[in-house]
């Protein structure tokens, strides 16, 4: 079956973020978006009938989740898709990706007590940190200009975990915003490390499902064992383009955090029943989409591709792009540019008309990059570019006349 992922889409009357969101964010009206992380495409047909059906029902009272639709698709994703095996007292259900790291952080953790991070960093988590009152430790990544990739330097990672006012690590896998895909070792030797100093090990998957080509995504859960501090959250929002339907889960084989997980999630924040709408689109997700989710991955690479040929051809003397391996968002550097980087951002607004996601929002302060979403039709991301060319000709020539 072939999809059109370059069908024409509009989110007139939904209330979208993306569009309607941006001019009380960046300040300025008429913007075309590529900075928040959801699609321009549309959520695949197998799911929005099973969403339809259930809806067909009628009532939509107070559901378990706790079910073979639950757990079944679950494990045959994850099963089928990345040869790991989960069991049904590994995985659970929770509102949100954020909701379990936030929770998972006040239950195992005290206030102002340290939580590394790898930097530059996905933008929610330093907030997250930081409203419930603990303290940002930052393990920067090292770029490797030949291999053109990000690494972790282990040795500073390692003296950071060593340190005792230093109790959690929130792992991003793969990393938002770089797209760095993470080998089985280099997972290994986090988990490692952690377990050596009592670190606890939180990683958020939610893009799993966008590593290219897919058998090269290694979970934690897949070296995870009985009774280790470490859990793992994803959902389908990204995969599906369903952030809109509030669900996720988490998989670990920490007993005891699971039980506290679960009584607070039911008795504290009364949050512990499952959308119905969620459920049926997990079910059909997890059983008829892999075809879907290939042909997607294929879309975005081409993407990918286009952009960088693009930016090859006419802005080369500006920008630079590494295509990501993982995920859909392109992490574009203007460093060879040397304008200023405030001169830069502002620019893309108010000359390009373009709203991208600065790369000061993920705690990298030279601000050098800025966060494209290529998951869209390639018209838009044609258009997308005009509007990012558009911006640095106009530096270019302010700067040759002495102004920028």
């Amino acid at each position: 079956m072939k999809f059109d992922f370059n069908k024409e889409t509009t989110r007139e009357g939904t209330h979208s973020v993306q569009y309607e969101g941006t001019e009380a964010l960046f300040g300025v009206g008429g913007l075309e978006p590529f900075w928040i992380a959801d699609m321009d495409i549309e959520t695949p047909e197998a799911i929005r009938e099973a969403i339809k059906e259930r809806i067909d029902n009628g009532i939509f009272g107070y559901t378990i989740w706790q079910n073979e639709q639950f757990y079944e698709p679950i494990k045959h994703w994850w099963q089928s898709r990345y040869n790991t095996v989960l069991s049904d007292t590994d995985i659970h259900y929770s509102p949100t990706v954020l909701f379990t790291a936030g929770e998972a952080l006040r239950q195992v953790t005290r206030e102002r007590d340290g939580i590394i991070l790898t930097t530059p960093s996905y933008n929610k988590f330093p907030s997250l940190i930081e409203s419930n009152n603990r303290q940002i430790v930052e393990s920067p990544l090292i770029y490797d200009n030949d291999l053109k990739e990000y690494f972790l330097d282990v040795n500073h990672f390692t003296s950071l975990c060593e340190r005792d006012d230093v109790s959690m690590y929130i792992h991003c896998n793969p990393h938002n915003p770089t797209g760095k895909v993470w080998t089985r070792e280099e997972l290994q030797t986090i988990k490692d490390i952690c377990a050596a100093n009592n670190i606890y090990l939180i990683s958020d998957e939610i893009h799993m499902d966008f590593v290219r080509p897919k058998e090269d995504f290694v979970s934690f859960s897949a070296l995870s064992e009985e009774g280790d501090e470490v859990l793992v959250a994803s959902c389908l929002g990204k995969t599906f383009n369903l952030a809109s339907i509030p669900h996720s889960y988490f998989v670990t084989k920490d007993r005891t955090l699971t039980k506290t997980l679960t009584e607070v999630t039911k008795e504290v924040y009364n949050v512990g029943n499952a959308s119905s709408l969620a459920l049926a689109a997990i079910e059909a997700a997890y059983n008829e989409c892999n075809e879907w989710v290939d042909q997607l991955n294929n879309h975005i690479l081409n993407n990918f591709e286009y952009v960088q040929k693009y930016i090859d051809d006419n802005l080369s003397q500006y920008l630079s792009l590494d295509i990501p391996r993982a995920t859909y968002l392109g992490w574009i550097s203007f460093e060879k540019s040397g304008f200023d980087a405030e001169l830069v951002h502002k620019a893309l607004v108010e000359v390009g008309g373009i709203a991208v996601s600065p790369g000061k929002l993920y705690l990298e302060y030279e601000n050098k990059h800025f966060r494209f979403n290529v998951a869209s039709s390639r018209a838009r991301i044609e258009d997308g570019l005009i509007r990012i060319k558009k911006t640095f000709d106009y530096l270019y020539n302010e700067r040759d006349k002495g102004i920028a």
